[in-house]
């Protein structure tokens, strides 16, 4: 798990560090180095003795290309909000919860979706495994950017 929470970290300061500047290019090369990572984690953690393993991976590589879509509009959803610095009207509000929430149903839904088929492609417990490291890798995520970024304030 300590390899789980350097590479949350290293995400973060990404983000935090360059949040004003972030091009698409750049959140591609975070995002690559991110799953390359990632990759590492989930074969260091996930049991594939006994089950196809090859099933696994490729399961595995179309939930990460459509995590990395969600993913992106999360990193471009944080540059607006910090580019706002935690002051905003009321329909800046409303409209990064417009954007915020779905998001966050997506990757659920996601996540979900493919430990599903990960569990009928190779077997229960390895798509538990799957589920909760996406989870806590995910989660971990979530708590350090909500724990490093200004709370809304109105604009005044």
């Amino acid at each position: 798990m300590k390899k789980i929470t350097l590479l949350i970290a290293a995400l973060l300061v990404f983000n935090f560090t360059y949040a004003q500047d972030v091009t698409t290019e750049e959140i591609q090369m975070v995002q690559e180095l991110f799953g390359s990572e990632k990759k590492a984690i989930i074969e260091e953690n996930v049991d594939l003795t006994g089950v196809n393993a090859d099933s696994f991976w490729k399961l595995y590589d179309e939930y990460e290309n459509q995590r990395q879509e969600i993913g992106q509009a999360k990193l471009e959803l944080l540059q607006k909000y910090t580019m706002k610095k935690g002051a905003l009207t009321n329909q800046q509000a409303t409209d990064l919860m417009t954007e915020a929430v779905p998001l966050r149903t997506a990757e659920d839904k996601l996540i979900l979706n493919y430990t599903k088929r990960i569990g009928k492609a190779t077997s229960p417990l390895v798509s538990v495994q799957f589920y909760q490291i996406e989870h806590y890798i995910s989660d971990g995520i979530r708590f350090s950017i909500l724990n490093n970024i200004d709370f809304i304030q109105d604009k005044k």
